[in-house]
């Protein structure tokens, strides 16, 4: 059952990475909560699951025009964010 729910995580993380290359907002935030997701999969020893999502919901964060980067709080949030995701995994 869990094999089937990190399944429908990819798809769900490739179509947002797909959306969020136009500045489409809650394509963004369905990558923010797949990074969460890629972390906290990680830490229940999913390695290989979390690492695929990892690296499509970074993709699609970074290659996104909407994330304003001359907004302090926007800087803030992203290295927090990447703790949490990458901490899950090490």
């Amino acid at each position: 059952m869990f094999k089937v729910i990190i399944g429908c995580a990819v798809i769900f993380s490739v179509v947002c990475m797909l959306l969020a290359v136009a500045p489409f907002t809650p394509a963004i935030l369905g990558s923010f909560i797949m990074l969460l997701f890629a972390g906290g999969i990680g830490y229940k020893g999913y390695l290989q699951s979390s690492l695929i999502l990892l690296l499509i919901n970074t993709l699609a964060v970074i290659g996104s025009p909407a994330i304003n980067s001359g907004n302090t709080n926007a800087l803030l949030f992203l290295p927090t964010l990447f703790i949490v995701s990458f901490g899950g995994i090490f």
